[in-house]
């Protein structure tokens, strides 16, 4: 980057800053602190020929070229994680978009999850199950609130729950070995079906979809960390997702039509 597209994102960086809380800036920063100055939601992307395992940063400032070399290391879960609905599905703003998501470092590798009518404008995944995707124990379990509308107070809702509830609704945290914690947000009240210090199996009965929380219609958020609710977000595979064309997905693009039903179900209305 040159001088002024620079100071351009650095600027922008500032005015970004200055709107978050104190209590958010360890989930999206991962410091306890407000730095003074910071790049927010940057994102490069290059081709390589080869494998890349380092990446080479150099930095023209004030007092000086700074240089550092950054390993670059493939994360993988050593767990099984299967998709936490059942049937079509519409998977958006996952990790190659440039989305709310990436503004927390413990949701970088979030997806919201929706269905809607042929007109797609309504949606019609609201009261679906939703289903551990790997075994773990209930870290937390919150139910309660309403879906919100126009009328929500979520300024009342944090000052009443807290803010993990305002921004995630109704929702359901599950820790798994290799300290790995996957959220399952957003969900309809009344639907909570575990509670704290409960071991829950793969594909076990959570909840079901609603739109609680800083959320405008029934959708699914999902995302996996690291080391607590404020660690950093990682990056899974989940087994049996497909195409509509039955080809593996990754869900490697800003937006994918994805199904999933395992052996010997069948799509729900099929």
């Amino acid at each position: 980057m040159g001088p002024e597209e620079t100071a351009a994102r650095l600027a922008y960086s500032r005015e970004e800053l200055g709107r978050y809380r104190d209590s958010s800036l360890l989930r999206i920063t991962g410091l306890s602190h407000r730095p003074e100055t910071a790049f927010m939601h940057q994102h490069f992307s290059f081709f390589a020929g080869a494998g890349t395992d380092r990446l080479r940063i150099e930095a023209d400032c004030p007092g000086g070229l700074l240089r550092e070399t950054v390993p670059v290391v493939r994360y993988e879960s050593g767990n099984t994680y299967t998709f936490p609905l059942r049937g079509t599905f519409l998977v958006t703003d996952t990790c190659p978009a440039i989305n709310s998501h990436r503004w927390c470092r413990n949701s970088e590798f979030a997806f919201d999850v929706g269905a809607f009518d042929d007109t797609l404008a309504e949606s019609t995944l609201g009261g679906q199950p939703v289903y551990a995707a790997c075994a773990g124990v209930v870290e937390e379990a919150f139910d309660g609130l309403e879906d919100t509308g126009e009328a929500t107070d979520l300024e009342a809702v944090e000052a009443q729950f807290g803010e993990h509830a305002r921004i995630d609704g109704n929702h359901v945290l599950l820790r798994h070995p290799g300290d790995e914690l996957s959220l399952y947000a957003h969900l309809a009240k009344g639907s909570v079906a575990v509670r704290a210090g409960e071991r829950v199996k793969a594909g076990q009965l959570l909840g079901r979809v609603g739109s609680s929380g800083s959320s405008w219609l029934p959708h699914l958020h999902f995302h996996v960390m690291r080391e607590g609710i404020a660690g950093p977000g990682v990056p899974v595979v989940f087994q049996g997702l497909t195409t509509l064309l039955g080809e593996p997905c990754l869900l490697e693009d800003t937006v994918n039509l994805v199904r999933y039903a395992p052996d010997g179900e069948t799509e729900p209305g099929e």
